[in-house]
């Protein structure tokens, strides 16, 4: 509160908490009596002591020693300037202690996020093998497969705004959902692999069991590699990969067009004529296709490794990666900024390049051996 404000707010504010302060008395005194009784005999005993402490000083100066008291006035008054000091002080102190604290929480954010994801993954975990101990399990693997990669796809929504609030609660809540979609994404993967696991220690023993998952007369629990029904199995694996190249292709149309609208923005087709058209089409293209180079060389690799591991396990895994790659797909055309963005890797695809990437462009680096004989 502003002690030098306007003399009627002033007086306006003082009179509310006294009556506040009063009303807050009046109650306590029916609901919690005895404690009341405490405080109303403290503030009685200081007001009686100030009433003394006047007395006292009104006796002295009728007894000629006014320059003592005002003396004493004065260091009455430099002791209400000291109290109002170490209330500042501790002002101070839970201000930076708060503060300490905020910056606190923006570093342990991540550990909320991972805790959640990890309470996330047994909690589908569980309900997968619940209802797999009883049921079959395909209707429930591609629901899961579609509300997880769309939960995924929502949260990585990019903003093409560029404009994004700052302040400490938007750091924090934003830390928090980057982390958490990072972590998220590892969780999903992870729930894939061991969704038919039968020697889940974590798990109770009663769950632990074979799931069956049946589509026309195909086991999908059969392992990929296995021969029967293997063009079922590579039909499959065509419409994960076929997908995942046309959103790909996607991209690159999209960030083509926007280069060669930039290009027409400059010069407009008709005064350059329909060759030079052509040529704005080609060079945009070349663009757009050097920019997402890196990442269809991640998109290849994460794919490959990716089909590699999953064809050694149950074809139920490949059908979720294709109903992955079609909800991807439909999130795509459903909200185009995703296609328009620059793309954030998930920990998993980031760490595949990161090995066999980096690995690539080191041997690229390797200089040809001189031929000495």
């Amino acid at each position: 509160m502003d002690p030098f404000q306007k003399p009627s707010k002033t007086i306006t504010t003082w009179m509310l908490a006294a009556i506040t302060i009063t009303l807050l008395l009046f109650v306590g005194k029916m609901v919690y009596p005895n404690a009341t009784n405490i405080v109303l005999n403290t503030l009685w005993f200081v007001f009686f002591s100030i009433t003394i402490i006047f007395i006292i000083m009104g006796i002295l100066i009728i007894f000629g020693l006014k320059k003592e008291v005002s003396t004493l006035l004065d260091m009455i008054l430099e002791g209400s300037f000291s109290v109002l000091d170490f209330i500042q002080a501790l002002k101070d102190f839970f201000a930076l202690l708060k503060k300490r604290v905020k910056e606190l929480l923006l570093i342990i954010a991540p550990v909320f996020s991972y805790v959640l994801a990890v309470a996330i993954y047994l909690m589908f975990l569980y309900l997968y093998k619940l209802v797999g101990k009883y049921y079959d399990v395909t209707l429930l693997t591609v629901f899961l497969t579609v509300f997880l990669f769309s939960v995924i796809g929502i949260f990585t929504k990019p903003n093409l705004s560029g404009l994004e609030k700052r302040g400490w609660k938007d750091d924090f809540f934003r830390k928090i959902k980057t982390t958490f979609t990072d972590s998220l994404e590892v969780v999903v993967f992870i729930f894939f692999l061991t969704m038919d696991s039968t020697k889940l220690f974590f798990v109770p023993e009663e769950l632990n069991v074979p799931l069956e998952a049946k589509v026309f007369g195909f086991n999908l629990m059969a392992r990929g590699f296995t021969l029967d029904h293997a063009k079922v199995t590579l039909t499959i694996i065509i419409i994960a990969i076929t997908t995942e190249i046309i959103r790909n292709m996607l991209r690159i149309i999209v960030a083509a067009r926007k280069y060669y609208l930039e290009s027409l923005r400059i010069e407009p087709w008709e005064i350059r004529g329909d060759k030079q058209r052509y040529l704005i089409i080609k060079d945009s293209i070349r663009k757009s296709f050097g920019d997402a180079k890196d990442d269809l060389l991640k998109f290849i690799t994460f794919t490959t490794v990716l089909l590699m591991v999953f064809i050694a396990f149950p074809r139920l895994k490949l059908l979720s990666m294709a109903v992955a790659s079609l909800t991807s797909f439909v999130l795509d055309l459903l909200i185009v900024e995703r296609l328009s963005s620059v793309r954030e890797n998930d920990l998993i695809s980031r760490i595949l390049t990161k090995i066999f990437l980096s690995r690539s462009i080191k041997m690229e680096e390797v200089p040809n051996p001189v031929n000495i004989g």
